[in-house]
């Protein structure tokens, strides 16, 4: 045995670095640590202001403890389970991406969620996400036009009770009287 040989580090036979240091797994101990540092600022904001609504902390402590639950279950998987490596095909073996295959429909939408943001305060939230959700599922979901009606006005309605009664939150009233 001579002095190169053992000089060498120990490599796997498959090629693949040993342990946890791959991309997948330094990629996701990186969003773990940018997400703690999140975390730790969201804790530091008032989750509650003088007038009882919720405070600027209060949604983004959900999402930092979230993100640091789900980011820590995806690299613990990651590094139980090295062998599941994703094969990623080449660009040759995959073909050309087919971009701008529906131009109508993205205009569409940008208009859409413009004339929302724009009617918003003036119309009021339940009114307005209503008539969002309506045109937006009657081009996406053709044909299923009960389905849509149900989506359309009970998710605004279910979202305007759970923000504005249960955490009153505060959301632009509109036309409609405040119940």
């Amino acid at each position: 045995m001579s002095l190169a040989d053992t000089a060498r580090p120990a490599t796997r036979p498959s090629g693949r670095v040993a342990g946890w240091v791959r991309p997948k797994t330094v990629f996701l101990a990186a969003v773990l640590v940018v997400l703690a540092v999140y975390t730790e600022m969201a804790f530091a904001l008032e989750w509650r202001t003088q007038a009882g609504r919720i405070g600027p902390g209060f949604f983004p402590r959900i999402i930092g403890v979230a993100g640091l639950a789900l980011t820590l279950w995806g690299l613990v998987a990651a590094i139980r389970s090295p062998h599941d490596d994703e094969v990623v095909a080449m660009e040759d073996e995959v073909g050309d991406a087919d971009l701008g295959k529906h131009p109508r429909l993205l205009t569409i939408m940008v208009l859409a969620s413009a004339v929302f943001a724009a009617t918003l305060i003036s119309l009021g939230t339940i009114i307005s996400s209503a008539l969002f959700l309506m045109v937006m599922l009657s081009m996406l979901n053709r044909g299923r036009h009960l389905l849509n009606a149900v989506v359309a006005i009970g998710l605004p309605l279910t979202m305007y009770v759970l923000l504005q009664t249960f955490l009153n939150a505060g959301l632009p009233e509109g036309i409609l009287p405040r119940f």
